[in-house]
């Protein structure tokens, strides 16, 4: 009798507890709504990158023997990450962010690149016109944060009224201000490369590669979508062209500077009379960036 006594009590204790720690716990609903309203994770290039890599509790920190060094940050399908790229007026935000991966070269130059893969839709499969709204929120966001174009200057100017042929043959876009039509975006989607659309975009000194890939289709039509984000500064990208830059003088650096330059500038003369002849425009008017005053 007293066994069975024993057993009830302890029955009625353990049901107390459930019952109190799912009280405790928070409900999906609110769950979600406090993961909106956290604030984004700050992220800036150079040694200030180092700094808030390592201020924030997801981080994770790599070297490799080669002297490259990695930092992390990695997120939750449940808690997807939130991420404010630093660069003056023409900082962005960036929502729905899986991962990512800082990497630093020169520890010098702190922070170099980074690597950032998000959702399209905070949701992992949509409908197609919700992939679309994606698309259009992500454009309208690039776009007012003042992100323009890049043409490398080894690259064809290829005007912009060639974009949709040129990002048929190359799977870049080259008028990111355009925002395709739903028809035009499905049309894109489903014949290009891969289907994906990418950008080649230029702020301040900060280069980004951007991809949107459409990665699955399921049987009920809905589909999803990766966003791949790739950053690199100026002076990396362009001191990468050049032979031991980070050993030569600041008037080495200069001279071998200017005749990249030049040999650049040689092969976009030879591309675009290529580009003419296949029946492309070129659009004369597209000024490269100043990029030297990053580069030094």
């Amino acid at each position: 009798m007293m066994e069975k006594s024993n057993l009830i009590i302890y029955f009625i204790i353990s049901l107390l507890i459930s019952l109190l720690v799912t009280a405790c716990q928070p409900a999906p609903k609110k769950l979600e709504k406090n993961s909106m309203n956290q604030p984004p994770y700050s992220l800036h290039f150079g040694q200030q990158g180092f700094k808030d890599f390592a201020q924030h509790q997801l981080n994770r920190s790599e070297s490799h023997p080669s002297g490259a060094g990695f930092k992390e940050l990695d997120f939750t399908p449940s808690n997807l990450g939130k991420i404010k790229i630093e660069n003056g007026v023409n900082s962005l935000l960036i929502d729905h962010v899986f991962s990512v991966l800082g990497t630093s070269f020169n520890p010098d130059d702190g922070i170099q690149k980074l690597r950032i893969n998000s959702g399209l839709n905070k949701e992992e499969f949509v409908t197609p016109e919700h992939a679309y709204q994606g698309y259009v929120e992500l454009m309208k966001r690039i776009n007012q944060a003042g992100w323009k174009v890049y043409i490398a200057r080894y690259n064809p100017r290829i005007a912009k009224i060639d974009n949709i042929r040129y990002l048929m043959e190359s799977g870049y876009v080259i008028d990111p201000s355009y925002i395709f039509s739903y028809e035009e975006w499905q049309k894109i989607i489903s014949e290009s490369v891969g289907n994906s659309i990418g950008y080649r975009l230029y702020a301040n000194g900060i280069l980004l590669n951007l991809d949107i890939d459409q990665t699955k289709k399921i049987e009920d039509g809905k589909e999803q979508y990766i966003v791949r984000y790739a950053f690199e500064t100026a002076r990396y990208n362009q001191r990468n062209l050049i032979s031991d830059a980070y050993k030569m003088t600041p008037q080495e650096l200069e001279q071998a500077f200017k005749q990249e330059v030049l040999r650049a500038e040689k092969s976009r003369e030879m591309d675009e009379k290529e580009a003419i002849e296949n029946g492309y425009r070129i659009d004369k008017d597209y000024v490269d960036p100043d990029v030297w005053p990053f580069v030094k």
